[in-house]
């Protein structure tokens, strides 16, 4: 489930966004001078840094707050 009303990520979590049109769902670690850090739980994905002048790319649309199965 998403909370489409906490779309700022104030606190690391995990969230749906879009990234360059492309929907993702990623942990997001906020970092200093306003970047962000996205993080898969797939181990084959390498952290993505999205720096503050490429942020026009990013539309981040809800927190996930629960999980309910796997996705295949």
């Amino acid at each position: 489930m998403v909370d489409r009303t906490k779309s700022y990520p104030k606190q690391e979590g995990v969230f749906l966004m879009l990234v360059s049109g492309e929907r993702r769902i990623k942990r997001v670690q906020r970092l200093a001078g306003g970047a962000l850090c996205l993080i898969s739980d797939n181990d084959h994905y390498q952290p993505e840094m999205i720096k503050p002048q490429d942020m026009h790319d990013v539309e981040i649309l809800g927190r996930c707050e629960i999980r309910i199965g796997r996705v295949v």
